[in-house]
């Protein structure tokens, strides 16, 4: 019996040994939220053919060049507002129908749905160098997210 007493107390000393021990591995994970998603990425078409290579998402700038007698159609995943800026001036909402004349150029405006723009470039006389003005696409969801295209007018 004595060594049975004597078995079960250096069982016991051995366990809190052990536990003291920290013989266990402590394992934390922390799972960060996921990176905010755009709330848009906008597509192109030049005269109703896809633009390889361009896919903007908000924070993002492409520029686009472009012909007289060509037509740019902008395509948004979600809801935009369109705003143009030619030069310093302000920018200028798009509007259905709208004409932005500038350096020589005619933009003209047609805004079919929150999503899409289409604008038709032409010119009455040979241009004298390239023309330039940027479009905006702002998610009608969360004003921070802003796409960038800068559109570049030759003959």
């Amino acid at each position: 019996m004595r060594n049975l007493n004597i078995s079960l107390a250096c069982v016991l000393v051995a366990s809190l040994f052990v536990a003291g021990c920290g013989g266990g591995v402590e394992v934390g994970i922390v799972v960060s939220p996921p990176p905010p998603s755009a709330a848009f990425d906008v597509g192109a078409r030049l005269n109703g053919h896809r633009l390889q290579g361009v896919d903007v998402f908000p924070d993002d700038q492409q520029t686009i060049q472009v012909q007289t007698g060509d037509v740019l159609e902008l395509d948004s995943s979600g809801p935009v507002s369109w705003e143009t800026v030619a030069g310093s001036a302000a920018g200028i909402p798009t509007q259905t129908g709208g004409t932005l004349l500038y350096q020589g150029v005619a933009f003209s405006e047609a805004v079919s749905t929150p999503g899409q723009l289409i604008l038709s470039m032409s010119a009455n006389q040979p241009l004298v160098a390239p023309v330039s003005i940027t479009v905006y696409a702002t998610s009608l969801e969360d004003a921070y997210q802003t796409a960038r295209f800068d559109i570049v007018v030759t003959d």
